[in-house]
């Protein structure tokens, strides 16, 4: 190794030392100092200087950007053109020829037997940091190819002497040994090594440092200088890691909307759940309260109802007593009083007016004989109206009518004995025609609200089976809601109607139903015939029928869970030939007329003809209601006007039957008045007339006498008034006493039997007893007895009915969460009574804490991690943008130091045109950072946004052509940009503009090479904080300006000099002399063939005898 101290660009990584054993066909261990200007390995060709250059790539490179030179010795007789690889290095690959059988065998220095490889390079900075990079290569055995090479990959701060892993070696290659004996750092493969390696000699800032060096070793045409510049001298933008890292952050973001959208739709599906558990528990605590409460309880609440409302009646009756016995007493002195005063009015009256006394008793006697007669008249009169006759108004009118009277009573006899055959057929005619309208009404009414066309008998006992086995009633369908007449066939419904009559009232039962329906219907009395069919899932095709046959003319609701199955078993069963008439009906052992006579086989002929079947009305199949609402009203008119029909005749016969009836029993009543004088009100009214004139006459001659009968009689009628006033005092205070020793009663007798009751059942009963709006009498309770019995049993009705409704619901919610999430419900049973609490539990924890979490969480990534991240990724493509800006300036700087021809430069240009695809991209992130606010605490507005980004990482996920195209252009900020040379002179004015390189001469070409060479490599090397030059300086020319003249080799060597690389050429002797001012050293490689092989070997020489080495070979090849 050399210790001579760093003279130049102090800080910048150069090579020192390179160390090789077992190396292609240096044998042994090699040791080479490198000048920190540089070196120039140089020798015959095939002489092995390339194997130098390619054990400094084993350790510098990574594997894909390693390029090994050809084949060792290629003049050797029969050797051919070949890829030389680490395995050939390794063993020692020299020559390479033909067998006898033509194969191709390669020759080895150290094959046939366990053997290992060490390169080792040093590099230093010049200020003290000194790494030394290990590679080592071993075969165990005999192999020859690379995949049976085992490798170590090692990295010594300071020097490290390669010899020292010989003792590895003797220990046949003890590992372990190797770990325990030296400290460093242990790289466990060639990806780890290179990035380790690479931070430590700078070059981890670029990752298209190592390929461009790779490139340099062997310096090829540039082409097109867009795509190099593009390719090589511009880095993988940050934009690709920073989409990485923003879909990185989606996928979390797209968790957490997952998890909000599984919580949302979990409380969707629980939301009428906790309400419905509620019910369900409230509704059977009421159906229990009222259930136990209508025993004992009732009659203790009765009886201390009765006990509050005697002992509230008797406190207002004594109330009512004593202002009674006051008002009676002071009542009795007033009619006292009264009466005197009358008494002595009416003494004096007798007094002074005997005559007018007289004629007053006439008088009042006369008006009352009149009055009776008027009475009896009246009444005599309405009798005879009765029988339809005129009323007589004096005796022989009276004397005729009875004459007629016993005649008129006896037809009416016969007649009404006549009619009493024909009215009870009249009357059950009418009832019957009432009965059939009802029954009929009551079908549409129900036809219309069902929305089927199954007989209200059968929905039924549905709802009957469906509540007892606690199943939704939807689950249940009938054969004939599913199965309808085709389009076009519907000549053919009244015979598929008989035909299907008994099959479509068969019940549908899910096979998961099968055991609770079972259970149901066998142990209850189901007042009729139930047949039902287990449909068990389908999964082929049901068969097709034949268009011929009746089940080719009808149609199945295929979108029903029971569709396919009911449709294979109409194909199966329902294969009838459908004809005609009767006359086609021999041919085939099974079919069916259009008129409904069906042939079975055996020769059995069957019609139904039952008004059940035939009319329009009563039709079963399919779930159109309208023909068949429209045939019910048709009947529905046609039974009104036969029900008002009979009606009117069972009216006119039961009016003559009264008629008749009112004859007999008023005559009879009639023949009773066999005396004219009883009726004759007009002449005793008339014997009234006469004594009131007779006694106005006798007032108006004495006006004293009519003042003091006024008196009289205005006394006498203030006593009357008196005593009846006195007369209603007694009598309510008699009712009172009789009402108050009652209620004493009623205390004494219930009291001490048992009339406590607990509060809640209390007020329970309280509420029940206000909602019968019945008082409660303390005398007779029995009035609220019956209604707060009928109360309660309505309620408890009520109660079960809103149970089950509600258990229905809890049973349709569980059923739904357990099919969606059953890993997330906590229990799986079905049980409403088990589970019902912990779902209410679970919806509770769903709404108040996983929901809000989840939705908090979403918002929270979307707002504070995807849209920053997104901004993230916008802000890297901008300063993607400034940075190829700032390093192609950087470049030029370079490049401007170093004349590319006199007086002029080469310098990068480039144009920037923004693609479709980025200001999509553009639009798209303006869009999201613009919404971002809004979306903040508005869920409509957040899930939008969240689709928006959704719809972003769609472009960025997608694997298609056009996407892939998408995400480069908007990632890869270099193919905005499209980039060409321009040579300039001092003032910036363009003389010449490069964009392909293969329409220049080949030194030209070479010398282009080497400047956009240098400045890539110094745009991917230089520090962006230091003086432009690159960080790692050691650039690899393996036979570089090979086309060039020596004036284009010294400006292409003068370019990497000046942008400051330290060389290590591999060239022919003879370009020597051109080479000397921009490298430090020469090391003159030689090989030689001896027996067992070629060998080579190498030592440092000065430029002066290798120019003298070229000038001899020269003239040499001039004698020659």
């Amino acid at each position: 190794m050399s210790d001579r101290a760093r003279t130049i660009h102090l800080g910048q990584v150069r090579l020192t030392r390179l160390q090789v054993i077992n190396w292609a066909t240096f044998t042994g261990y090699k040791d080479f100092p490198i000048d920190e200007r540089g070196v120039l390995f140089t020798g015959p060709s095939g002489s092995g200087k390339s194997s130098l250059m390619d054990a400094h790539s084993l350790v510098l490179l990574p594997t894909h950007d390693q390029r090994f030179n050809a084949s060792a010795d290629l003049s050797a007789r029969g050797a051919k053109q070949a890829t030389r690889s680490v395995a050939d290095y390794v063993r020692g690959a020299w020559s390479e020829t033909n067998d006898a059988n033509a194969q191709a065998r390669t020759r080895y220095l150290r094959g046939g037997k366990a053997t290992w490889s060490a390169v080792a390079a040093t590099y230093d900075d010049g200020l003290g940091a000194v790494t030394t990079a290990v590679v080592v290569k071993w075969f165990t055995g005999a192999e020859t190819d690379n995949a049976s090479l085992k490798s170590l990959f090692h990295l010594y701060e300071g020097d490290f002497e390669l010899t020292a892993l010989t003792g590895w070696a003797d220990r046949g290659f003890d590992t372990r040994w190797l770990r325990a004996t030296f400290a460093c750092t242990h790289c466990d493969g060639p990806v780890r090594f290179s990035r380790e390696l690479s931070r430590r000699i700078g070059l981890a800032n670029s990752s298209m440092a190592l390929s461009l060096l790779g490139k340099a070793k062997a310096m090829k045409n540039v082409g097109d200088l867009n795509l190099f510049i593009r390719e090589n001298m511009l880095d993988e933008p940050a934009t690709f890691a920073a989409a990485t890292d923003m879909l990185d952050t989606f996928t979390p973001l797209n968790d957490a909307y997952e998890t909000a959208r599984r919580a949302h739709a979990q409380e969707r599906a629980l939301h009428d759940l906790p309400d419905a558990w509620q019910r369900y528990q409230q509704s059977e605590q009421r159906q229990t309260m009222a259930d136990e409460l209508l025993g004992a309880p009732l009659d203790h609440y009765l009886r201390a109802v009765q006990l509050q409302a005697a002992r509230a009646a008797l406190d207002e009756i004594d109330d009512t007593i004593e202002r009674l016995d006051t008002e009676l007493s002071e009542a009795n002195t007033e009619v006292e009083q009264a009466s005197e005063r009358y008494q002595s009015l009416e003494a004096q009256l007798r007094r002074d007016g005997s005559i007018l006394s007289e004629l007053q008793t006439q008088l009042r006697a006369a008006q009352g004989e009149a009055q009776a007669r008027r009475r009896a008249y009246q009444s005599f009169t309405g009798l005879v109206e009765q029988v339809e006759q005129p009323a007589p108004t004096n005796r022989q009118e009276f004397d005729e009518f009875h004459t007629r009277l016993g005649s008129l009573v006896s037809t009416a006899a016969r007649e009404r004995t006549q009619l009493a055959g024909r009215r009870h057929a009249v009357f059950a005619a009418a009832a019957t025609a009432r009965d059939r309208h009802q029954g009929k009404e009551a079908e549409l009414a129900g036809l219309r609200s069902a929305r089927s066309l199954i007989p209200p008998r059968q929905r039924e006992r549905r709802e009957l089976i469906a509540h007892g086995a606690q199943i939704p009633a939807d689950d249940l369908a009938f054969a004939a809601e599913l199965i309808d007449v085709a389009d076009g066939e519907e000549r053919w419904r009244p015979a598929a109607e008989k035909v299907l009559r008994g099959f479509g009232l068969r019940l549908l039962v899910p096979a998961r139903h099968q055991q609770a329906v079972m259970r149901f219907v066998d142990e209850h009395d189901m007042r009729g015939v139930v047949e039902y069919s287990i449909v068990s899932p389908v999964t082929a095709a049901a068969p097709q029928p034949a268009a011929e046959t009746l089940a080719g003319k009808l149609t199945v609701d295929a979108d029903h869970p029971s569709g396919r199955w009911l449709a294979a078993q109409l194909a199966k069963r329902f294969q009838h030939v459908c004809v005609e008439s009767a006359r086609e009906l021999e041919p085939h052992p099974i079919a069916v007329t259009v008129h409904g006579t069906v042939k079975q086989p055996g020769n059995v002929f069957r019609k139904d003809d039952r008004p059940e079947l035939t009319s329009r009305s009563s039709y079963i199949l399919g779930a159109n209601t309208a023909a068949k609402i429209a045939a019910i009203e048709d009947e529905l008119a046609a039974l009104d006007e036969r029900r008002r029909a009979a009606q009117a005749e069972a009216d006119q016969l039961d009016g003559r039957w009264a008629a008749l009836d009112r004859i007999g029993r008023c005559g009879a009543q009639l023949a009773e008045h066999t005396d004219w004088d009883q009726l004759d009100h007009w002449s005793a009214g008339q014997r009234a007339d006469e004594l009131a004139d007779r006694l106005a006459e006798v007032r108006a001659n004495n006006a004293n006498l009519q003042l003091l009968e006024k008196r009289r009689d205005e006394a006498r009628q203030q006593w009357e008034d008196l005593v009846d006033q006195r007369a209603t005092l007694k009598n309510q205070l008699s009712g009172h006493n009789a009402r108050q020793q009652a209620l004493v009663e009623i205390l004494d007798a219930e009291a001490d039997r048992p009339h406590e009751i607990d509060d809640s059942a209390r007020g329970y009963l309280d509420e029940a007893l206000a909602a019968t709006e019945v008082d409660v009498d303390p005398g007779n309770v029995n009035p609220a007895r019956t209604a707060l019995r009928r109360e309660l049993q309505s309620r408890r009705e009520a109660a079960n009915a809103e149970r089950m409704h509600a258990r229905t619901r809890v049973k349709s919610a569980i059923d739904r969460f357990c099919e969606q999430w059953p890993d997330s419900a906590p229990d799986t049973s079905g049980d409403v009574d088990a589970a019902g609490a912990d779902f209410a539990a679970l919806h509770a924890d769903i709404r108040q804490r996983r929901l809000p979490q989840a939705m908090d969480r979403f918002q929270q990534m979307i707002s504070e991690d995807m849209v920053p991240s997104i901004s993230v990724l916008q802000r890297a493509i901008e300063n993607a943008t400034d940075d190829i800006r700032r390093r192609v300036d950087m470049v030029n700087n370079g490049l401007r130091r170093v004349e590319f021809n006199t007086g002029r430069y080469l310098q990068i240009a480039y144009k920037a045109a923004r693609s479709a695809d980025v200001r999509e991209f553009r639009t798209m992130v303006d869009t999201l950072l613009s919404q971002a606010p809004a979306a903040r605490g508005n869920a409509t507005k957040l899930l939008a946004q969240f689709q928006r980004v959704q719809k972003l990482m769609g472009q960025f996920t997608a694997d298609t052509a056009e996407a892939r195209a998408w995400r480069r252009n908007v990632l890869d900020v270099r193919t905005s940009y499209s980039f060409y040379g321009q040579e300039v002179d001092g003032d910036g004015e363009i003389h010449y503009t490069y964009r392909n390189t293969s329409s220049n001469s080949g030194g030209e070409q070479e010398k282009l090479v080497a400047f956009c060479l240098a400045a890539a490599l110094s745009y991917n090397l230089a520090d962006p904080d230091g003086d432009g030059l690159p960080v790692f300086a050691p650039l690899m020319l393996d036979e570089a300006f090979s086309k060039s003249d020596e004036e284009f080799s010294r400006q292409a060597l003068a370019a990497f000099d000046d942008f400051g690389f330290q060389l290590v050429i591999a060239a022919p002797i003879r370009m020597a002399g051109i080479l000397e001012p921009f490298i430090g050293q020469a090391i003159l490689v030689d090989k030689r063939l001896l027996p067992h092989g070629a060998q080579s070997d190498a030592a440092t020489a000065t430029f002066g005898e290798l120019i003298t080495r070229a000038e001899h070979h020269d003239d040499a090849r001039a004698t020659a």
